[in-house]
């Protein structure tokens, strides 16, 4: 049954945090369980089919994935709809995730984690790619603030950063609140990277990016 983002009904709250002006929770009703963070869905669960992705972006995001993808990385974790895909979708892939909120870590762990067994990283998804080593052959890149995409995004340092990981595809969740926003990762992409490709989640205001960089 598909998930229905707009009239969507909660029957059992399973957490409730609130602190530092943020709420987060966990809900679910008889076919799905979600998180929100300050009543926006993060991700979402289909309890009878984990790996199943329920959100229209990532049915988009899913389109421009490659055929094969055997070291991942997540930069952004979320309630790990991304993650639970990807290893049903290449069962012997190692997958590294990174969330700068150890909070959103420890919900997935208790209540969206399935038999997938990514190496979580607790911090800063730029500081990671700098201090670590080793090459990805797929990035997903999925970072959000209150406002919408973090000022990270806009930076040279991160596609950098980027350049000397990736050996492969980067996809990218754009939530652009301007064209200018859109504009300015485009052109960092360009320049450290390649050009990108987007592809349009018909009815939101998400763009998925993508390209390719050896």
């Amino acid at each position: 049954m598909n998930f229905n983002l707009e009239g969507r009904h909660a029957d059992t709250l399973l957490h409730l945090s609130q602190h530092g002006g943020r709420r987060l929770s966990v809900l679910q009703n008889a076919t799905h369980r979600w998180l929100e963070i300050d009543g926006v869905v993060q991700s979402v669960q289909s309890l009878s089919e984990p790996a199943r992705l329920c959100l229209p972006h990532q049915q988009v995001l899913c389109r421009a994935l490659p055929e094969r993808a055997q070291r991942i990385l997540e930069l952004g974790l979320g309630g790990g709809d991304m993650t639970r895909h990807l290893a049903t979708r290449w069962p012997g892939a190692t997958q590294w995730c990174v969330d700068l909120d150890g909070e959103v870590i420890a919900l997935y762990r208790d209540f969206f984690q399935g038999e997938e067994r990514p190496q979580l990283h607790h911090g800063d998804a730029l500081a990671f790619l700098q201090q670590g080593e080793g090459c990805f052959d797929l990035v997903l890149l999925d970072l959000f603030s209150q406002d919408g995409n973090p000022p990270l995004l806009f930076q040279p340092a991160l596609y950098q950063a980027l350049a000397a990981r990736l050996e492969g595809r980067l996809i990218i969740n754009l939530l652009p609140r301007t064209h200018l926003e859109l504009e300015r990762v485009r052109e960092l992409c360009r320049q450290w990277l390649a050009p990108g490709r987007l592809w349009p989640v018909p009815g939101y205001c998400n763009q998925i990016l993508m390209l390719d960089y050896t």
